[in-house]
């Protein structure tokens, strides 16, 4: 269970990031709020949650 939040929640955030960023390349509406949200969750949720997963798989 704890892998797949992981992974997901990685996943979430690193695409919500990616998208966010194309939308401020093409100077569309949102592009700040989604990299806004995608930068923090990468940072506060997504890269905490793997290293707890890779600290107790070892």
């Amino acid at each position: 269970m704890m892998k797949k939040t992981a992974y997901f929640s990685t996943a979430l955030f690193a695409g919500i990031t990616l998208v966010s960023t194309l939308f401020k390349v093409m100077h569309w509406p949102g592009a700040n709020i989604g990299l806004t949200l995608g930068i923090v969750g990468l940072t506060f949720i997504a890269v905490p949650s793997i290293a707890v997963y890779k600290y107790r798989a070892s």
